[in-house]
Parts: C-alpha cells; structure tokens; sequence
C-alpha cells in the first residue's frame, strides 16, 4: 500500500482539490500496465474513488494531471474483481466499479490491494446507506 504524503506534489495538490474539507483518505495504492511504464494513482476516500495518472504535453516535455476517475462511492451499485491469464501469472487483478450502465475499471493493481480496496469500499457503501 502506498502512502499518499509520497505520491508527486502535483498529484497530491489535483486530488486535494477535489476532495471535499470534511473526506478523508482511506487509501492509496498504484495500479496500471504491468509492461508499460504508465501508473495510475488509486485513492480512496471516505466518499470517492479517484484513480490519477500524469500525462506529458506533446513534444514540450510538461507533465500535468489527468484525472481518469472519480467516482462518488454512494453511486457505486456492484464491485467487480477481474484475473485474466496475464494477472494471475503477475499477482495482479483488475477492479470494475459499476455506475448506471457504466463500468471504471482500475487495472492491474497487486491481487492483495485490490482485495483490500473491494473490502473498503464495501464498508464504506455499507455505512453511506445507514446514513
């Protein structure tokens, strides 16, 4: 599991910006391609899953920040594990988040984290519906 206050400074300034004074992180993990050099920023709040990744501008070489979700937990209707051959062969495993008819997936995160963040996310579904 990755901790939050190590992630790039403009990572951390996009997601804090997004995230509502009263939301607390619960956890960050990395996830993305296990043969490309591309990684995506999972965070998981007490509200939200924001999955971030940094892009480079062109030939110019500058790096800023695309948020590719942020989706707000009450809205998630089921959770998803996925292994393919390749995942399995990695100790990696996918996430689908279901959204209306729209699924966010988070790809090839250790097998372990994203256990842990479909346990999470459950529990927080859990006590947004109590509430």
């Amino acid at each position: 599991m990755a901790e939050f206050e190590y992630f790039p400074e403009h990572i951390r300034k996009t997601v804090l910006e997004h995230m509502t004074p009263d939301e607390k992180i619960e956890m960050c993990f990395i996830a993305g391609s296990s043969i490309s050099f591309s990684k995506d920023f999972v965070i998981i709040t007490s509200k939200r899953v924001m999955v971030v990744d940094e892009r480079t501008m062109g030939y110019l070489g500058k790096l800023y920040v695309n948020i590719k979700e942020n989706v707000l937990i009450e809205n998630i209707e089921s959770i998803k594990i996925y292994k393919s051959p390749i995942n399995k062969l990695f100790g990696q495993a996918s996430i689908g988040l279901k959204v209306d008819r729209y699924e966010y997936l988070i790809n090839n995160g250790s097998a372990g984290e994203i256990n842990k963040a479909v346990k999470l996310i459950n529990e927080i579904r859990q006590k947004l519906v109590k509430n």
